[in-house]
């Protein structure tokens, strides 16, 4: 028996309106709205977008990605923070390693394009030196349910034959972000990592191909969740649902009417 199926809820004709960033946040709401794809408030979303200098007029590439605090499922563009990419990849020259790794935050805002106030956010990294324009990273129940398994690792083989990477749990910041760009680099034929104890990271060419990788993925988990299950989860349901007990309430009502008028 198959889970119940993530909608994919993409709408070609309207995407064919928007620009990239335009895209990246169509994108990002759409994920943000399911809570099967991720918690209210958690995950980001990163595109990697051609503009030029503000200054110079020269093109660069600038790195959105979804900054500290927010929603996916509600954010506007005024959420995303923007960085010069190859700044960030400046970066990697002054790493010291990971002890000293929270120092690398400080740099994040001399890394600013178009003096975007929106601070950025933990996950920059992650988002910056994955070799993809557009990258996901959402908590989907079905995935964080096999990444925190004692044998998360092999799950994640089993489950997505070589599709998938996988790293161990690692605090998010500089270090995991040099782990997961490292990893997409040396696998091109990768289309997500699944990070151990955490949940998921997605790209692909253009945001439409990483909405349906990151849906495709989760799907694939929670089918072998449903087809590999031996219990009720947790013991089964306690209490039932809304429907079922507004349907019983309707059919206790005119009994308790008619014996209390």
């Amino acid at each position: 028996m198959a889970a119940q199926p993530l909608d994919d809820l993409w709408d070609a004709a309207h995407a064919a309106t928007l620009d990239e960033p335009g895209l990246l946040l169509y994108r990002s709401n759409l994920l943000g709205a399911d809570l099967a794809v991720t918690n209210f408030g958690g995950g980001n979303t990163s595109a990697k977008v051609q503009a030029s200098d503000p200054l110079t007029g020269a093109p660069v590439t600038v790195l959105w990605v979804k900054g500290s605090g927010g929603d996916l499922g509600s954010m506007g563009l005024d959420g995303f923070a923007t960085l010069y990419l190859n700044r960030l990849e400046a970066l990697k020259g002054l790493y010291r390693g990971p002890a000293h790794e929270d120092a690398m935050v400080g740099y994040l805002p001399h890394c600013t394009f178009a003096l975007n106030p929106r601070a950025a956010s933990i996950d920059t990294a992650l988002h910056a030196f994955v070799p993809a324009v557009h990258v996901d990273h959402v908590h989907p129940d079905a995935v964080i349910a096999l990444a925190a398994s004692e044998n998360a690792e092999a799950l994640t083989r089993d489950v997505f034959g070589g599709e998938i990477g996988f790293l161990p749990w690692r605090r998010p910041g500089f270090e995991l972000g040099l782990q997961l760009g490292a990893l997409a680099t040396e696998n091109p034929h990768l289309t997500g990592v699944v990070l151990g104890g955490h949940g998921l990271f997605t790209w692909g060419p253009t945001a439409r191909d990483s909405y349906a990788a990151t849906l495709r993925i989760i799907r694939k988990a929670a089918d072998w969740l449903e087809a590999n299950r031996r219990r009720p989860a947790f013991g089964g349901a306690r209490v039932a649902t809304a429907p079922d007990r507004a349907a019983t309430a309707a059919r206790l009502m005119p009994l308790i009417r008619g014996k209390i008028s």
